[in-house]
C-alpha cells in the first residue's frame, strides 16, 4: 500500500501475495478464486485492505486537526502499530515529566537528574515568555520551530545547550511512546547540532604551580586538593564526592562510577598519594566534603591567586553563528577542567591511550581524539619555541661545508 501526502510517501506490506491474476487493478481488491481453484483468502486480504485504508484516512485526517506534522514515521506508526491506541490521560506536560524524572532516579546519576530539572525549567520558561502551550500532543514541527527562535534569539542560548535540551527531550517522549501517552513519532526527526567545544585544560606547569602554591585561605587550599587530586586521577567530581575509605587499597582506587555503573580501578600516582595523606586523620573517609559548585567557585579564585591569568581566546556558537571570546584563563576553569587535565597531560607524558581510556572510562573514540589532536599541536608549538628559537649560526666563507 502507498500512501502519499504532500510529497511524504510511505509504502507499507499488507501482510499477504496473492497470484496477479487474482487482483483487481480497478478496484484494487483480490478478486474471488474459481470454484475449481484453491481459496485465495480473498474475503480476509480484503478485510485487511479496507482496515489500513480507514486507519490511514483516520491518520490523515487527526493529523489536519491536531496540526500535527505528517511524516513517514507518523504515518507508519499510526496505520500499522497493533498497539496504535493512545492511552487517555489528564495530566498535564510536567505532570507526566515529573512521572519520568522520578522513575530515572532509581537508575541516572544525580548530574543527570539535574539536567532533567534544568529541561524542564527551559520548557516552563518557553511556555511562559511565548505563550506556547506545551502539551503531549503538540510537539511538532512548529513546537520545534518556536523552541529553536526562543532559544537562540530570546535566551542567546548555545548550539550545545539546545542540542542537550533536544536531547532530553527525545528520551522523554521516547520514554512515553513506550507507555503509550504519546503515538505521534515527529519529535525522531528534530534536529539539533552539537559543536565541538573548546577543550580548557592546564599545562604541566600550571597544574603543578597550582599544586604546590602555599594558599592562606583554609577553603582555598581544600578546594585546590580537591581539584589536583581529580586532575591527577582523572575522577569525575560525582565519583570524587563519593569516595570511601575502603575503596582505596594497593595503591589504587577501587569505584563504581557514577556515570556508567561500572567498577573500574585508578591507580594512584605520588601526587594523589600526597594529597591522599594530607587528609588520612579525617575520621571515615579520605577527602574533606565539598559541594561541586564550591569547588567550582573557590577553584577559580585559586588559579587567579596562583597566576595562572594567561587571556585565553575560545569560540563557541548560538544559531550556528561563531562568538568569539577572550578571558583570563582562571574564569575558565570548572570541576570538568580537572579532567581534561590529566588526559591531556597523561598524553604528553607518554602513556598509553588504551591504559588512559582504561583509567577515565572513555569508549568513543571520537571523544577521546580530540585530546590527542591538542597534545600534537602542543608539541609543535613546543618545537617552535624552543629548537625554532635558537637562531641559526650564518658559516663563514671558506669554512668547510
Amino acid at each position: 500500500m502507498r500512501v502519499t501526502h504532500n510529497y511524504t510517501r510511505v509504502v507499507i506490506f499488507v501482510g499477504f501475495m496473492v497470484h496477479s491474476k487474482h487482483w483487481s487493478q480497478l478496484n484494487q481488491k483480490v478478486k474471488k478464486n474459481r470454484e475449481d481453484e484453491p481459496d485465495n483468502n480473498y474475503i480476509a486480504i480484503n478485510e485487511r485492505i479496507s482496515l489500513l485504508k480507514e486507519k490511514t484516512e483516520a491518520a490523515i485526517n487527526n493529523a489536519l486537526r491536531d496540526e500535527i506534522q505528517i511524516t513517514e514515521p507518523y504515518l507508519k506508526n499510526a496505520i500499522i502499530n497493533p498497539t496504535g491506541k493512545q492511552r487517555k490521560t489528564n495530566r498535564s506536560f510536567y505532570e507526566v515529566l515529573d512521572e519520568y524524572i522520578e522513575s530515572s532516579k532509581a537508575i541516572r546519576a544525580n548530574r543527570t537528574i539535574v539536567c532533567y530539572g534544568t529541561f524542564k525549567n527551559f520548557l516552563q520558561d518557553f511556555e511562559k515568555d511565548t505563550k506556547y502551550k506545551v502539551d503531549l500532543h503538540s510537539i511538532n514541527f512548529k513546537f520545534f520551530d518556536n523552541l529553536q527562535t526562543y532559544a537562540f534569539v530570546k535566551r542567546k542560548a548555545k548550539d550545545n545547550y539546545f542540542a542537550k535540551i533536544i536531547s532530553n527531550l527525545k528520551a522523554f517522549l521516547t520514554w512515553c511512546k513506550k507507555r503509550g501517552y504519546v503515538k505521534d513519532l515527529t519529535f525522531k526527526e528534530f534536529k539539533a547540532t552539537e559543536r565541538e567545544k573548546d577543550v580548557i585544560y592546564l599545562t604541566m606547569e600550571e597544574l603543578m604551580t597550582l599544586y604546590n602554591f602555599q594558599f592562606a585561605s583554609y577553603k582555598r587550599a581544600r578546594a585546590r586538593d580537591l581539584f589536583c587530586f581529580m586532575c591527577f586521577t582523572g575522577m569525575r567530581v560525582s565519583d570524587l564526592q563519593n569516595l570511601k575509605r575502603e575503596q582505596i587499597r594497593d595503591g589504587q582506587i577501587f569505584k563504581t562510577i557514577v556515570k556508567t555503573h561500572k567498577t573500574e580501578v585508578i591507580p594512584l600516582n605520588q601526587y594523589a598519594k600526597a594529597i591522599l595523606a594530607k587528609y588520612e586523620d579525617l575520621e571515615n573517609k579520605p577527602l574533606p566534603k565539598l559541594s561541586a559548585q564550591k569547588i567550582n567557585d573557590h577553584i577559580k579564585e585559586c588559579c587567579e591567586e596562583a597566576g595562572i591569568t594567561e587571556l585565553v581566546n575560545y569560540v563557541d556558537y548560538s544559531g550556528g553563528k561563531a562568538r568569539e571570546h577572550r578571558e583570563p584563563k582562571y574564569n575558565l576553569i570548572t570541576n570538568h577542567t580537572a579532567r581534561k587535565t590529566f588526559i591531556t597531560n597523561s598524553i604528553m607524558l607518554g602513556m598509553n591511550t588504551k591504559t588512559i581510556k582504561e583509567i577515565t572510562g572513555h569508549k568513543k573514540d571520537a571523544v577521546f581524539n580530540k585530546y590527542v589532536k591538542i597534545s600534537e599541536e602542543f608539541k609543535k608549538l613546543e618545537m617552535e619555541r624552543t629548537w625554532d628559537s635558537i637562531p641559526i649560526q650564518k658559516k663563514k666563507p671558506g669554512s668547510p661545508k
